[in-house]
């Protein structure tokens, strides 16, 4: 039994021994881990970010976004270049600028820091004019009236919790209302920048098409402008500012997005989805005939032929593109013309409407009222345009559609001659703009090739 104890002794002895062995070397080892503490971590980790933001000669591009939930404000391009003394130039040409500087290249210079806090804060810490108007609370300029009431102005933040970077970019959101910012090199002098992007800007946005496909090979979604809601912005994706919806004209779900224009397209300040598609930046294609995604599943283009199909401005056919019948048809309309009336012969046709007293939406007929061609007149037929589809317009011409004063006053020789050429217009097209984000000139091609025309503004 003695012998048995010992033995029983021993091994409990030995498991001991193990644990206390096995403990002490996993305490070692993260012991050895966290050899550095928190706070130099930190420390090491803002000296890393100091070298990084001193070192671009021509400084970073600072896409500035503000505000919490609905997107009041479109993003801004600031930019700054940081010295090692702990000063930062900012600059841009924002529409926010005071005292007159709105829309002007204005630079200014303050203060900035690296803050040791729980992580690395950019902390912008003396006023600047071209960055504290987004944080003033009393902003007077574009706050909408409920953040202007409530003392939170645009909603904006001078300091910034870093949540990643690199020699190239450095990503940020603001410690109070957590807008999101990105910070990337810039490789060329700043008002080259704002010159480039703003070409790009009148490239793919226009006041006149506020809306634009979100397509991808799945389903078609709908970027909507806000329209003019507010006196600083203006319609279309010149504002900055869209709301992402399932449908064009009745949108039950939106989305209320936020970007910025660059040099090569525009990019939001969150990421986003179209089904599994996910999109934050968009790109202008080599053909310009669309932004796409960053892995080019997802094209965007202005709803031009909505614009086509609803427009009242006058689009006029050039006379060379018209297909042989059409061609035809307006030399009986020119030869009408001058048979109720010698002085008189047809000047052009397009589509859009009439300037009359009962003004027609449809086609239009210009014609000259003199043999010197100096004095010109007008009459219209209305037409039915609509989308049955992206990229294609319908026109329907009925029997008995209305015609204009101007119209019914014609020889009725006239009047048929115009109901004709409205007849062989009506149909089907496949219609290729010079644009596909701004009004230009469209080509209209049947399906069968046989009829097509070009108009122009």
């Amino acid at each position: 039994m003695k012998r048995n104890n010992i033995i029983k002794c021993f091994l409990a002895g030995l498991v001991g021994y193990v644990v206390i062995t096995t403990m002490s070397s996993c305490r070692f080892v993260e012991d050895d881990y966290f050899d550095e503490s928190a706070s130099l971590r930190v420390e090491r980790t803002n000296k890393e970010l100091q070298d990084i933001l001193v070192t671009p000669e021509n400084g970073w591009i600072m896409q500035y976004f503000c505000g919490v939930g609905v997107a009041h404000f479109e993003g801004f391009n600031l930019f700054a270049h940081f010295d090692t003394s702990g000063k930062v130039t900012l600059a841009s040409n924002h529409r926010m600028l005071r005292n007159g500087n709105a829309g002007q290249y204005t630079e200014s210079t303050s203060l900035y820091s690296l803050l040791l806090e729980d992580g690395p804060v950019l902390a912008f810490n003396t006023w600047n004019d071209v960055l504290s108007p987004f944080v003033d609370p009393v902003s007077p300029y574009s706050a909408p009236a409920a953040l202007y009431k409530d003392g939170a102005g645009m909603q904006g933040d001078n300091n910034f919790s870093i949540i990643s970077y690199n020699d190239d970019e450095i990503i940020m959101h603001g410690e109070r209302y957590k807008g999101q910012v990105r910070l990337i090199k810039c490789e060329q002098p700043w008002q080259d920048y704002i010159a480039d992007t703003e070409a790009m800007k009148a490239k793919i946005s226009s006041t006149s098409i506020p809306n634009y496909y979100v397509i991808t090979d799945e389903e078609t979604k709908y970027f909507l402008t806000e329209g003019n809601t507010s006196k600083m912005i203006d319609r279309g994706l010149v504002s900055g500012r869209v709301q992402f919806s399932e449908d064009l004209t009745n949108p039950v779900h939106l989305d209320s997005l936020a970007c910025v224009f660059t040099p090569t397209g525009i990019r939001f300040e969150k990421k986003d989805s179209v089904g599994l598609h996910p999109f934050q930046e968009f790109t202008l294609n080599e053909d310009e005939t669309a932004l796409v995604n960053e892995d080019g599943t997802i094209r965007v283009f202005a709803t031009w032929d909505h614009f086509l199909a609803n427009s009242t401005e006058i689009m006029w056919m050039e006379p060379e593109s018209l297909s042989d019948d059409l061609k035809a048809l307006s030399n009986e309309i020119d030869a009408a013309l001058t048979s109720a009336n010698k002085n008189h012969s047809l000047a052009r046709i397009g589509i859009g409407r009439t300037t009359n007293a009962n003004n027609v939406t449809g086609l239009v007929v210009q014609w000259y009222t003199n043999t010197r061609k100096t004095s010109r007149n007008m009459g219209g037929l209305e037409l039915e345009r609509s989308v049955p589809g992206p990229a294609q317009i319908a026109i329907v011409c009925e029997p008995d559609a209305i015609v204009d004063n101007n119209m019914k006053a014609r020889h009725e020789n006239v009047i048929s001659a115009v109901r004709a050429f409205g007849a062989a217009l009506a149909g089907t097209y496949d219609v290729t703009p010079e644009s596909y984000f701004v009004p230009s000139s469209a080509t209209y091609t049947s399906a069968d090739g046989s009829k097509h025309f070009t108009v122009a503004p």
